[in-house]
């Protein structure tokens, strides 16, 4: 056997898109798009959908492990979402990896802070990536998310 190969990529839109479907939000009644209105504060703005969106893949062996996205939004914050890591390679710090690699991103784009809305059930590897909660969780259409960041 040989060494472990793995590393983080991007790619495109609808690589990302069947596995947020079918295992991140499979349970979703809106419309899973590659970018999000949403800002930090809560309120929508739908020209967040003209700046570019980044869709990364973390392989291993040859196989997708996990993947992440992210965007600039029209206030000047980027936006890390739909981190996703199959259960097989979970607590490997993939997911960590990923959102660390979506903070470069967002660097390189003079980003003002990275935001995210994670579930409860994935913000340990968020807060190992160094992200602050700054909000309370809450019931959400996906399950019981909060509001975090890491400013800059």
């Amino acid at each position: 056997m040989g060494p472990v190969s793995h590393m983080i990529t991007e790619t495109d839109w609808y690589t990302i898109k069947y596995i947020w479907k079918d295992y991140l939000w499979p349970i979703r009644a809106s419309a899973i798009e590659p970018h999000s209105a949403m800002l930090l504060d809560g309120t929508f703005e739908i020209k967040n959908f003209d700046n570019k969106a980044t869709f990364l893949v973390y392989h291993e062996n040859g196989s997708i492990a996990g993947c992440n996205s992210g965007h600039l939004c029209n206030d000047n914050s980027y936006r890390s979402r739909g981190l996703y890591v199959f259960p097989q390679y979970r607590k490997k710090g993939i997911g960590k990896k990923l959102l660390e690699y979506t903070i470069n991103i967002a660097r390189k784009e003079n980003a003002d802070l990275v935001w995210s809305y994670p579930r409860y059930e994935s913000w340990n590897t968020y807060k190992s990536a160094g992200f602050s909660l700054v909000s309370d969780w809450a019931m959400s259409e996906t399950g019981v998310n909060a509001y975090c960041v890491i400013k800059f």
